[in-house]
């Protein structure tokens, strides 16, 4: 059973110090019984780091139009249903990924500030810089402040595919995401730049070798790396190898659907050439 003091030195270990500025991904159900629970959990990481955020993403507010581009994967006039019990996003309104309890407790602690968009909002303390511009139409706003800021990503429970600044090195390199649509107090926003899959995202681990930090914490092992490191060598990684980070699940839509665009781009080039 984790104690504090084995938390906290974990998180020390891993390079963490009061003034890093930390983006963490916690699935408290991963990381195996904390002598104290959720709160020893907590605790632990505020005490050693003093500027964190976190995700407190609410798909509840997406809705499903009747018409919409192409190649989006999403099958228009399927939510009429679903729509009616869609949420209006607000700064009230609990996240709803899986295992949330950590960034749900974040969220409620005093003192946080949360990023107004609709669908991907972090919530944080002593980082309201990264926070206060967030806009629909740029969901990895946040993780671009964050990388300026010399900030790390921290996994604990969470797996590589939980690794939200991932996407951003796509979006950097061109790789094809997807629009959305969700519900805000102001009507309903176009969410451009929706992620693609990211089953494909452990494959990275090995392109970051040292750079990646790695302790053993109860039944899980946590990791940490610098934003500006994942996102250059992800982002060197899909320039080299344009189908690079896509999951090898031959019937997933999105990694599809995006493969079909490198080659349709490549072949216009191919033409534009003759």
């Amino acid at each position: 059973m984790l104690t504090y003091r084995d938390i906290t030195n974990a998180l020390q270990n891993l390079g963490l110090t009061r003034s890093t500025p930390v983006l963490a991904h916690i699935h408290a159900d991963a990381i195996g019984p904390v002598k104290g629970g959720l709160n020893t959990l907590m605790g632990a990481l505020l005490s050693t780091v003093d500027n964190v955020i976190m995700p407190t993403f609410t798909y509840s507010t997406m809705i499903i139009p009747h018409n919409g581009p192409a190649d989006n994967d999403i099958k228009y006039g399927s939510g009429e249903g679903a729509n009616l019990n869609a949420n209006v996003f607000s700064f009230d309104l609990p996240g709803d990924m899986p295992d949330n309890a950590a960034s749900e407790s974040l969220r409620q602690y005093p003192n946080t500030y949360r990023s107004p968009h609709p669908v991907f909002s972090f919530t944080g303390l002593g980082l309201d810089i990264a926070l206060v511009n967030h806009p629909p139409e740029d969901p990895y706003a946040p993780i671009r402040v964050m990388r300026r800021m010399g900030g790390w990503i921290l996994l604990m429970g969470a797996k590589p595919r939980d690794n939200f600044s991932i996407h951003l090195a796509e979006q950097l390199t061109g790789r094809k995401q997807f629009l959305r649509w969700a519900l805000t107090s102001e009507g309903i926003r176009e969410i451009p730049h929706y992620p693609g899959c990211p089953d494909g995202f452990h494959k990275l681990n090995y392109y970051l070798q040292e750079e990646l930090h790695a302790v053993e914490a109860g039944e899980d092992i946590w990791q940490a790396v610098k934003i500006d490191t994942l996102v250059n060598v992800a982002s060197a990684l899909i320039k080299d190898d344009p189908f690079a980070l896509l999951c090898n699940e031959i019937h997933c839509p999105r990694c599809n659907l995006v493969r079909v665009s490198i080659k349709t781009k490549y072949a216009r080039q191919w033409q534009s050439e003759r």
